[in-house]
């Protein structure tokens, strides 16, 4: 993981914040406005509700675990998700105003995307505690964080493909495959720490 600053937050996810909560002064002068596709629009769309079962996901660790640097990477995790849902509501909000038409509300099922935790495995992260708890929690967020990386990979090489280079969300896409690879380099260390810790009690 990389080192976390005092607010929490990757360094690119805040600048990626400000930029979005500063796109309509940027854009005001006579620029042409952002050109997004489709898909552009879903995949926001889509890793706006992936973050949020992260966020969920987060807020369960502080009553389910006694490791205080278990605790605050969770907070880490739910800032930094919380802050990259601002930037892309943020960039859905400019697409409306530059009357860019939002394709409709897909993601559904159980779990409604790759990636995510289904109902039941939610359940039962919410009624596990302790070692169990620490255990399910990691392998769920491994395995939401690879669902996410493959997401922002299938965006950037669609961007790629294109040749283009949709305003900000090619930073996104950058920002999430760099820092959640770094953030499951440190989840799996910490089940490989902590089981052998648990064997030898």
């Amino acid at each position: 993981m990389r080192c976390i600053r005092a607010a929490w937050l990757p360094a690119m996810t805040i600048g990626l914040l400000f930029a979005a909560a500063g796109a309509r002064d940027a854009l005001a002068d006579d620029e042409a406005p952002p050109l997004y596709t489709e898909a552009d629009l879903r995949f926001l769309q889509d890793m706006i509700v992936h973050h949020e079962q992260a966020v969920v996901m987060s807020a369960l660790v502080p009553e389910r675990t006694s490791r205080p640097e278990f605790v605050q990477y969770a907070d880490y995790v739910a800032r930094a998700q919380q802050a990259e849902i601002a930037a892309m509501s943020a960039l859905l909000e400019l697409a409306a105003e530059r009357d860019i038409e939002l394709p409709a509300q897909m993601a559904h099922g159980d779990p409604p995307m790759h990636g995510m935790l289904s109902t039941a495995q939610l359940r039962a992260l919410e009624q596990a505690d302790g070692a169990q708890f620490e255990r399910l929690w990691l392998e769920g967020m491994i395995y939401h964080h690879e669902g996410a990386i493959d997401m922002a990979r299938a965006q950037q090489l669609a961007q790629l493909d294109a040749g283009r280079r949709p305003y900000m969300i090619d930073v996104l896409v950058e920002d999430i495959i760099v820092d959640q690879r770094a953030e499951i380099a440190t989840m799996r260390r910490w089940l490989r720490e902590w089981a052998q810790v648990i064997r030898a009690q």
